[in-house]
């Protein structure tokens, strides 16, 4: 069979294939409905075969593979899809147990006190692009663009005009690959990447830091784990004149020690159940004994948005509280999840 354009072949015949495929017994109705679904979303780029075998995957029932990778691979291709990377979320209100005061105190509003109030919006939108169509190394493997936005909100700060109190941009590139053999009937992936994240400010507030890093994860059809060592690139301390009353400058390490807080690396692990999905980060320093975890749990609400609980507690929440220990819990709506 050739690889027909989507676009090229008419109605009757895809069709067709789906009746075929939708009446033969060892397929099951999760194989129709990823084909249907790739279909109703296929570009001029699309391939009937590919579809057929990303979907196709799913049939082996003693190979579980997340719907998720075979939903991704089959819009990358649309320009008006675009593609989750980490978790896309809203929590509308979330309390933050006695909020970092310091920087905007001393830098930004001098003479008020506690200037921000433990109540406040937290938000994330994350996305990614491919920017590889067609193998490297192994099949369905890729290089990614990836993007995510983290921002808090003072909503809840009428008195200073409700400003955005941080908000950390992290764009990377990084390879992905599933291996081509599935142990304990799982799926078996990897990255290499580099990336940067930084707050977007300036001298006193300025935070920011470059990685490289190598990970592996491993996933079934309603869980997952996902484990991802980092190297820091090493800054240029900065060369400060002493005077804590003028600005530092702007070359050089604005934090040399967040290592020792956000540690070498991060632990993921997600799990499914009826829809219900819980997750967890955790990061530690076992030289300093510093660390965090991060929990959440989504749920149904009406159509593609689910509730979403989210419970933080330790270091690097944010990059300009990276030193500092937060303890937070928010409510909100999750727009996408892991698995």
């Amino acid at each position: 069979m050739g690889k027909w354009n989507i676009k090229s072949v008419n109605n009757r015949c895809i069709a067709s294939l789906v009746c075929v495929l939708g009446s033969a017994n060892a397929l099951a109705d999760k194989v129709d409905d990823c084909i249907l679904e790739g279909v109703k979303s296929a570009t001029s780029e699309s391939s009937l075969v590919t579809l057929k075998e990303n979907c196709e995957r799913l049939r082996a029932s003693e190979v579980e593979v997340p719907a998720r990778f075979i939903d991704e691979k089959n819009t990358e291709y649309n320009p008006f899809v675009i593609t989750p990377h980490r978790q896309n979320y809203i929590l509308a209100y979330s309390y933050m147990d006695e909020p970092n005061q310091e920087p905007y105190q001393q830098n930004v509003y001098p003479g008020v006190a506690d200037p921000m109030k433990n109540e406040e919006v937290k938000l994330q939108l994350s996305l990614k692009v491919p920017l590889t169509y067609s193998k490297l190394f192994t099949e369905n493997d890729a290089i990614y663009f990836g993007f995510t936005l983290k921002s808090f909100w003072q909503l809840y700060n009428p008195d200073l005009s409700a400003p955005f109190r941080e908000t950390n941009y992290r764009p990377e590139i990084y390879y992905e690959a599933l291996f081509p053999y599935r142990p304990w009937n799982g799926t078996l992936l990897t990255r290499f990447g580099i990336e940067h994240e930084s707050n977007g400010r300036s001298q006193w507030l300025s935070r920011s830091w470059n990685r490289v890093y190598a990970g592996v994860g491993f996933a079934q059809n309603n869980w997952g784990v996902y484990l991802q060592p980092w190297y820091r690139i090493p800054e240029d301390s900065k060369v400060d004149d002493g005077d804590p009353s003028t600005p530092p400058p702007p070359k050089g390490d604005d934090n040399p020690d967040i290592e020792d807080f956000l540690g070498h690396y991060e632990l993921h692990g997600v799990y499914s159940h009826k829809d219900v999905e819980f997750t967890g980060i955790t990061r530690y320093n076992f030289e300093e004994g510093n660390g965090a975890i991060k929990l959440g749990m989504s749920f149904p609400l009406w159509g593609r948005l689910k509730g979403y609980v989210q419970y933080y507690n330790g270091y690097g929440e944010s990059l300009i509280d990276y030193n500092y220990q937060v303890e937070r819990i928010g409510v909100g709506i999750l727009l996408t999840d892991v698995l």
